[in-house]
């Protein structure tokens, strides 16, 4: 199991080198970030976007360019097409998000024809570390699926457990979140978080440990779990956390950054190959950390 960002660069960097294409290619931090990740050896980047833009911004960063990988493209529906298609057709092992939307990308992304769909439901997760824990966890969802139903929240456990699974945790333990620890007929998510537990207990939602509902500080702490007299693997251990619809989670994964002095890196979950999909406003760091991430779960 990784314990920290580090952990996670150096397990990106023992493996083979990985082909990332790279939708938008043309923002300083994006390239930034693949410079960086071109220096620690953990990919080769194909860059699709307006050629003379991308070369002059990759000059400045200080990213090697050539011809062959530089895919020219000008709108922002045929810049995904053409990433998405090489995704598609096994010319990239992995995709990061540049400067396109992430409506036209989606869009092209789950076009049946591409067959990157894994799983019935595609969601958002964040990887994040903070100066308060001594773990890594995972937050979902925070990009995707807006108001999820119950059988929508329990593709998105599963998306969660299978792509920490990729990274190396064996069983992860799974937080289904609400403001309190008790079913309350008034709290509709906490309702569904007790579903979701019995769910997991019946073996419709693998590989992982997943109980709720659970408030925050009872999930990430052992000290609050006990106070509230919360027993069990996930009381205060979580390695996932749940979040009971987008709002939350977009809050939660933000305040990683913004307020807890954090980092992390944002994914898909249940495509076939690695997406990384960040904000526009991510900065290189945050994006260099998701490409490794994404590197990683392809040889996963």
């Amino acid at each position: 199991m990784l314990e920290s960002m580090e952990d996670l660069v150096e397990e990106a960097k023992s493996g083979p080198v990985c082909r990332a294409v790279v939708p938008g290619a043309a923002g300083r931090e994006v390239l930034g970030s693949l410079r960086r990740a071109e220096e620690e050896g953990i990919l080769r980047p194909y860059l699709v976007g307006g050629a003379e833009r991308i070369e002059e911004l990759a000059r400045e960063v200080g990213l090697k360019t050539s011809d062959e990988r530089i895919i020219p493209a000008d709108d922002d529906g045929e810049i995904c097409r053409k990433a998405v298609k090489l995704l598609a057709d096994d010319e990239a092992d992995i995709m990061m998000k540049g400067l396109v939307s992430t409506s036209t990308l989606m869009k092209e992304v789950l076009k049946g024809e591409h067959n990157l769909r894994r799983d019935k439901l595609i969601s958002h997760l964040v990887l994040a570390q903070v100066p308060a824990l001594d773990r890594l966890i995972f937050i979902s969802d925070g990009g995707m699926n807006i108001k999820p139903t119950l059988e929508e929240k329990a593709a998105i456990i599963q998306n969660a457990i299978d792509a920490a699974r990729r990274l190396g945790w064996r069983e992860p333990r799974v937080a289904v979140m609400a403001a309190v620890e008790k079913p309350r007929e008034a709290m509709p998510e906490t309702i569904d978080a007790a579903v979701l537990s019995k769910m997991g207990d019946r073996g419709q939602i693998s590989g992982g440990i997943v109980e709720g509902p659970y408030a925050l500080d009872n999930a990430l702490s052992s000290e609050a779990a006990d106070i509230k007299g919360l027993e069990g693997p996930v009381a205060g251990q979580a390695d996932i956390l749940i979040t009971p619809e987008i709002a939350a989670g977009n809050l939660l994964g933000k305040s990683v950054i913004h307020l807890a002095g954090g980092e992390f890196a944002a994914l898909l979950g249940g495509t076939r190959k690695p997406i990384v999909v960040t904000s526009r406003s991510d900065s290189a760091r945050v994006r260099f950390i998701s490409l490794a991430a994404a590197v990683v779960m392809s040889g996963g």
